[in-house]
């Protein structure tokens, strides 16, 4: 099932976005290349436009079989508000599911350290028309009926929304958490929470420890006498 998030806004479940993963690395034409580029983005939350730009020397991967994505800020960062973050160059965590797919992409296709990651096989650019043509099919291939009806997963950032969503979820939503994530996803943590907010545990009234605030915001018992006279001129 898919969590509603936000009036009329919906996340993709993990079955959905594998579902996805899966169809199109049977696709006969760039089958496996499709599969790794959605990869990216369900499973690093890239945006399209950072995943298009990822180069094979931004893939750095580690030996216990995981790694990092050296990812630079795209436009959908920059239409999110986030200017301060556009040009800026990230750091996102790679899990082993997508290092595997990752590497096993380059060595498929023997590429070099400044190669593109993704280009379709017969060796022309993956482009946003392809990919949201592709999209679309997916989409059509692996959702139900009423979902196709509805605006789950209309756009390929869909992919990338349930990631945020999943890390949101799945830590223990501290502020130093909430941080982290949008430094991965390059946004800003109030925008984050702003976007994400029914992702977020909210405490209610009674959860909220006022005696401890009250007395972390307390001001220093003063003395009742002074403890020095102060001299009139």
């Amino acid at each position: 099932m898919a969590a509603v998030v936000g009036e009329g806004t919906f996340h993709l479940s993990d079955r959905q976005c594998f579902a996805i993963l899966d169809w199109a690395g049977e696709q006969p034409q760039s089958g496996l290349v499709l599969r790794a580029f959605l990869a990216s983005i369900a499973l690093a939350a890239l945006s399209p436009e950072g995943a298009l730009a990822l180069r094979v020397r931004e893939v750095e991967l580690a030996e216990d079989g995981a790694g990092w994505l050296l990812v630079h800020s795209q436009a959908q960062e920059r239409r999110e508000k986030d200017s301060e973050h556009a040009g800026a160059v990230r750091r996102v965590p790679v899990c082993r599911d997508l290092a595997a797919i990752l590497k096993e992409e380059t060595i498929r296709r023997g590429l070099g350290p400044d190669d593109a990651t993704f280009v379709l096989d017969d060796g022309r650019p993956l482009t946003a028309e392809v990919y949201r043509k592709v999209w679309r099919q997916a989409r059509a291939a692996v959702l139900q009926t009423h979902e196709l009806d509805s605006s789950l997963g209309r756009h390929l950032s869909a992919l990338r929304d349930a990631r945020i969503a999943a890390w949101l979820k799945n830590g223990d939503q501290t502020a130093a958490h909430i941080l982290a994530v949008a430094e991965c996803v390059g946004m800003s943590a109030p925008r984050l929470t702003e976007r994400f907010a029914d992702c977020l545990h909210m405490p209610t009234r009674d959860e909220i420890p006022w005696d401890r605030l009250e007395a972390a915001l307390a001001l220093p018992a003063l003395p009742s006498q002074p403890t020095s006279a102060v001299r009139r001129q």
